[in-house]
């Protein structure tokens, strides 16, 4: 999933503004401040205790466009895990001021040991995103006290 900001500490993600997968600019070439590739990785008892190579690559009709991260992941058993239980492991990745060229169906490509293990889409249009609407404030049930 793609958020605005996201942080995985202690096996626990933290999201800011998820699971969205449309971004609208004015104008082209674009700049994106900030956003987050949220995923969760599923190891099979089996698989762990072992460490992998982790790679993301954000690509538009199957090319590699440049930005990228990537890394050692190591996966063990946590106390306590059953046997046969399997292993999640959560990753937030960030990304800082994105240039998009142009407009198009863009992808992140999530590799574990050179294996594709998922996509994330990002469709990047030009246009203004509508605002969601508010609510009106509620008027106060309740009079204020006078003293």
């Amino acid at each position: 999933m793609l958020a605005d900001g996201a942080q995985s500490i202690g096996g626990k993600l933290y999201i800011l503004g998820g699971q969205w997968d449309r971004l609208f600019v004015a104008s082209f070439p674009a700049t994106h401040p900030a956003m987050a590739l949220v995923t969760v990785i599923k190891l099979e008892y089996t698989e762990a205790p072992q460490t992998y190579q982790l790679s993301v690559e954000l690509t538009l009709d199957g090319q590699a466009l440049g930005p990228k991260a990537g890394g050692s992941m190591m996966a063990g058993h946590s106390p306590g895990t059953v046997h046969g239980a399997p292993q999640f492991v959560p990753l937030a990745i960030p990304f800082y001021n994105l240039q998009f060229a142009g407009p198009g169906r863009y992808e992140w490509v999530i590799r574990v040991n050179e294996r594709e293990m998922g996509r994330v889409p990002l469709e990047v249009v030009q246009g203004l995103a509508l605002a969601p609407q508010q609510q009106p404030p509620r008027p106060n049930a309740e009079p204020p006290h006078q003293s």
